[in-house]
């Protein structure tokens, strides 16, 4: 996350502040638990959605989902259609209508590390919780998930030809996130069961 390092003394003060505000209302919740886990997956979503915008193959080669044939690390090269199908990029746009390819890019790279600060601070929230599984833990694979899901939506979005075998392949993807925020113990075996009887 160097990209973070390039923030301003006050925008990184700023995000420090954020996060531990968002700590300090999960011990306020009536159920810090499932507080914990919405707020991982809405910062899972978040990065995910711009992942895969900034995503190139050489950086998909060092990432933990490297063999992962449904996320291609090639639609940084579309993204000037795809700003059209994320807000925050169509905001961007309108105030900047010149921005270029390597600008967007720049923006995306910078959203997903902001948002997997968010995820990696949760992730260590979550220690606190018990809900880590030493054995075979399910925030990995859910955020493979997530990746998946997005490119998917992604290039439905601008006609690009889906890289999943099934149709209903993306839905199952989604549903990964409704383990995790309904609080199942761990949201991964439930996710593959449900898969493996939805087959």
């Amino acid at each position: 996350m160097a990209i973070l390092a390039g923030f301003s003394e006050a925008r990184k003060q700023e995000i420090i502040g954020d996060f531990y505000g968002k700590v300090f209302a999960l011990t306020q919740a009536e159920n810090p638990f499932l507080t914990m886990r919405e707020y991982i997956a809405s910062y899972v979503c978040g990065y995910a959605s711009f992942q895969v915008l900034c995503l190139k193959e050489e950086e998909k080669k060092e990432a933990f989902y490297s063999d992962c044939p449904y996320i291609s690390g090639e639609l940084y090269r579309h993204i000037q259609k795809l700003s059209e199908h994320n807000e925050e990029l169509k905001k961007l746009k309108w105030k900047n209508n010149d921005l270029s390819t390597d600008e967007l890019v720049y923006f995306c790279n910078a959203r997903s590390a902001l948002h997997l600060y968010y995820v990696n601070g949760m992730n260590m929230v979550r220690s606190e919780l018990k809900d880590l599984d030493t054995g075979k833990d399910w925030l990995r694979p859910f955020i493979r998930s997530m990746l998946i899901w997005e490119e998917d939506i992604y290039r439905g979005k601008v006609e690009l030809p889906s890289l999943l075998p099934d149709s209903l392949d993306a839905l199952r993807h989604s549903t990964f996130m409704n383990m995790v925020t309904n609080g199942y113990e761990n949201p991964h075996y439930e996710w593959e069961m449900a898969c493996k009887n939805s087959a």
